[in-house]
C-alpha cells in the first residue's frame, strides 16, 4: 500500500469518527493550538531538532495553555500533487474539531503546501516558516500573514575559510547534488567568484558508490566542499549526513561542510548555522503571534552563521588553530591534562602544601607533646596515689567512726542502760515500801519518775542499737536491715517493706556496715525530708556483687539543684561510704516523683560466721 493510500484511509477513518462527535466539534477552543508541518520523514536529521526546539520556545513564552502537534509531509517531488491531496485530507479529518491558531512550516515544500491549502485547512491562521523561499508582499499580508526565518547560507564563507586554512590549495571539488536543481544552482551561483582563485570541479555522481569512487581519486593539494547529495540510492534511503561520513572516511584530502549535522562525521568544519537556534527562533516568533502580535508585522529574519570545527579533524590534518577564523567554536576537543584536571591538581597542591606545613608543625610540637605527656603521666600517678591515700584514709575514718559508735553503744548499753535499770528497780522497791504506800502523792511522783526512766531507758537502748546494731554483727546485713525496717516502721508510723535474696549471706564486715549505714541514711532522708509514707528496701547478690535498693514515695528533689547548692550531705556520705569498698551510688529522683537510691559494690571476702 502506497503512502498516498494510507493517508487517504486515515483521513476517511478520522472523518467517520468525527461525524459521531458533533459536540466535540462544537466546543469553543479554550487553549492555543499550534500545528507544525515538517518536510520529510520524522527520522530526517533536522526534523527532531526543529521539533524539540520549537516546543521548548513555545512552552517558555506562550501565556495560555497550549496544544502542540507535529505532522510530516512526504519529501517526494515526483508525487507532490498526489501526496499533497492525501496529506490535506489527513489534516482536514484529524483537526476538524480544532481551530488551528498558528501554523509553523519547516522547509520550502511545507510552506508551499500551507500557503496553497490555508483557506481550506486553517483559514485565517498566521504562518511562521523556516526555508529558503522569500514570500512576496501580497503573500506576507493576506490571511493571517506570513513571517519566518531564512537559513543562513554560507557556502562562500565556508570555502573562503577553507582556503585561508589551506593557502596552497589548487582545486576544490564541490559536492552539491541537492534534491532539487535549485539547490545546486544556488551553490554554483554563490561559489562562482572563487573560480578566479582555484579550479572548481563539481562532482555529479548519480549514486553513492560512484560518488565515493570519485572522492577516492581526488589528487593531493585539493579540498572537498560537501553541500548535499541525494540519499535515495537503489531504493535505500540514506540521509546526507551519513553520506558525508562516508565521503570523509574515503577522502584523501580535508572535507569541509555546510551543515551542523556534518560536524562529527569526519568533516573538518565550516561556517554554518545552528539548527537548534533557528528552531528556537521560529518558536519564539510563533509565541509572539499567539500572545497578540501580527505575523506581517514581524520581519523575516536570516539565521546567523558561525565558524564551527571538529577538533579531532584539526589534529588529523595538522591544521594550526591560529589559521581558524576568529571566534571559531571547536567541538569534540579533548582537554589537556591541566584543563581536564586543573581543579584536582590545584586541590592536590593545596592539600600537599597543607600536609607539609602540618607535618612541620607536628615535628616541631612532638617534643613538647612528649614532655607534656610525661608531665601528665606524673601528675596522674600523683593523683592516683592521692586518691588511694584519700580512699584509704576515708576508710580508716569510717572504721574509726564505727569503732567509736560501737564503744559508745556498749557504754550506753552496759553502763547507762544498766544504771537506769537499777534505778528503776530501786524506785519499784521504794514504791512498795510501807511508808510510801500510805502517801498517795509520793506514789504518784514515783510512778511518773519510773515512767520517765523507762522511756529514757528505751530511747537510750534504741540509740545504742542505731549506733551499732548487734544484729548486724551477729546475724549479718539482711537480718539487720529487716530488723531496722521494722523498727523504722514502728517508730515513725510509716510502711517499710523489705526483701532480700537467700543468696545474700554474710559479707565482709566493713561492706556490711557500709551498706547498712547507707540504708539508714536513705530511709532517714525519705522520711525526714521527703515525708514519704511508703518505703521499700531490697537486697540482692549475684556474681560477687551486692546491690541495695531503697525507694520511697516522698516529694523527691532536683538532684542537679541539690548538687549546685552544696546541700545534700547525706548523699555525699553515701557516696563516700560506697567508694570505700569500690562501689557506686545511683540516685534517681524528681519533684513529686519519689526517690530511688541504688548502691552496687563488691561483696568482699566472706566473713566468718
Amino acid at each position: 500500500m502506497t503512502r498516498s493510500s494510507v493517508l487517504r484511509l486515515v483521513a476517511f477513518t478520522s472523518a467517520i469518527w468525527i461525524s459521531f462527535c458533533p459536540l466535540v466539534a462544537a466546543q469553543a477552543p479554550t487553549r492555543h493550538t499550534v500545528l507544525t508541518i515538517l518536510q520529510g520523514a520524522p527520522s530526517f536529521p533536522s526534523n527532531p531538532v526543529y521539533d524539540a526546539a520549537i516546543r521548548q520556545a513555545l512552552l517558555a513564552h506562550v501565556d495560555k495553555p497550549l496544544e502542540y502537534f507535529a505532522e510530516y509531509l512526504d519529501d517526494d517531488p515526483a508525487n507532490a500533487d498526489q501526496e499533497g491531496d492525501a496529506f490535506a485530507d489527513y489534516i482536514r479529518a484529524k483537526y476538524r474539531a480544532r481551530q488551528i491558531d498558528t501554523v509553523i512550516t519547516v522547509a520550502d515544500r511545507a510552506l508551499q503546501f500551507a500557503l496553497q491549502r490555508r483557506q481550506d485547512l486553517f483559514p485565517g491562521a498566521p504562518i511562521v516558516y523556516v526555508g529558503l523561499s522569500l514570500p512576496d508582499e501580497r503573500t506576507r499580508t493576506e490571511g493571517g500573514g506570513v513571517t519566518g526565518v531564512r537559513p543562513g547560507i554560507a557556502y562562500g564563507r565556508t570555502l573562503d575559510a577553507a582556503l585561508a586554512i589551506h593557502p596552497g590549495t589548487e582545486r576544490v571539488y564541490v559536492i552539491a547534488n541537492g534534491p532539487a536543481q535549485s539547490i545546486t544552482e544556488m551553490a554554483r551561483s554563490e561559489l562562482a567568484d572563487f573560480s578566479r582563485r582555484v579550479t572548481l570541479i563539481y562532482i555529479t555522481a548519480p549514486t553513492v558508490a560512484t560518488l565515493l569512487e570519485a572522492v577516492r581519486a581526488v589528487p593531493p593539494g585539493s579540498l572537498i566542499l560537501y553541500i548535499w547529495h541525494p540519499g535515495n540510492d537503489l531504493g535505500n534511503l540514506v540521509h546526507s549526513d551519513a553520506i558525508a561520513a562516508q565521503v570523509a572516511q574515503v577522502s584523501p584530502v580535508p572535507v569541509y561542510g555546510t551543515s551542523d549535522f556534518y560536524i562529527g562525521t569526519g568533516v573538518v568544519g565550516g561556517v554554518i548555522r545552528r539548527t537548534s537556534e533557528t528552531g528556537v527562533r521560529i518558536g519564539e516568533m510563533a509565541a509572539q503571534i499567539l500572545n497578540g502580535a501580527r505575523a506581517q508585522d514581524l520581519p523575516i529574519e536570516t539565521s546567523p552563521v558561525a565558524p564551527i570545527f571538529d577538533w579531532r579533524q584539526i589534529k588529523r590534518w595538522n591544521i594550526a588553530q591560529s589559521r581558524l577564523p576568529p571566534g571559531s567554536e571547536l567541538r569534540f576537543r579533548t582537554p589537556t591534562v591541566w584543563e581536564a584536571y586543573r581543579s584536582y591538581i590545584v586541590a592536590a597542591v593545596v592539600v600537599i602544601g597543607a600536609q607539609l606545613a602540618l607535618i612541620a608543625g607536628l615535628l616541631t610540637q612532638r617534643q613538647r607533646r612528649r614532655r607534656a605527656e610525661a608531665t601528665i603521666r606524673a601528675r596522674e600517678a600523683t593523683l592516683r596515689r592521692t586518691y588511694e591515700q584519700t580512699r584509704h584514709l576515708a576508710g580508716r575514718l569510717l572504721n574509726a567512726q564505727e569503732v567509736t559508735r560501737a564503744a559508745i553503744a556498749r557504754d550506753l548499753h552496759d553502763g547507762l542502760c544498766q544504771d537506769l535499770a537499777s534505778l528503776t528497780v530501786a524506785l519499784a522497791g521504794l514504791k512498795d515500801s510501807p511508808g510510801t504506800i500510805q502517801d498517795q502523792d509520793n506514789q504518784r511522783m514515783i510512778s511518773e519518775i519510773e515512767d520517765e526512766m523507762l522511756t529514757a531507758y528505751d530511747q537510750i537502748r534504741r540509740l545504742s542499737h542505731d549506733l551499732h546494731p548487734p544484729t548486724l554483727r551477729l546475724l549479718g546485713l539482711a537480718p539487720a536491715l529487716k530488723a531496722h525496717c521494722a523498727e523504722v516502721e514502728k517508730r515513725h508510723g510509716v510502711q517499710v517493706s523489705f526483701a532480700a535474696q537467700d543468696s545474700v549471706g554474710r559479707l565482709d564486715p566493713d561492706v556490711e556496715v557500709s551498706f547498712f549505714r547507707i540504708a539508714q541514711e536513705a530511709l532517714r532522708n525519705g522520711i525526714t525530708h521527703g515525708h514519704a509514707r511508703h518505703l521499700g528496701v531490697s537486697l540482692a547478690r549475684s556474681n560477687g556483687h551486692v546491690e541495695l535498693t531503697v525507694t520511697d514515695d516522698g516529694s523527691g528533689f532536683d538532684f542537679d539543684e541539690i548538687r549546685r547548692s552544696g546541700h545534700g550531705l547525706g548523699l555525699m556520705s553515701m557516696s563516700e561510704r560506697a567508694h570505700v569498698f569500690g562501689g557506686d551510688v545511683e540516685v534517681i529522683s524528681g519533684l513529686a516523683h519519689g526517690t530511688t537510691i541504688r548502691v552496687r559494690g563488691s561483696a568482699g571476702p566472706t566473713a566468718e560466721v
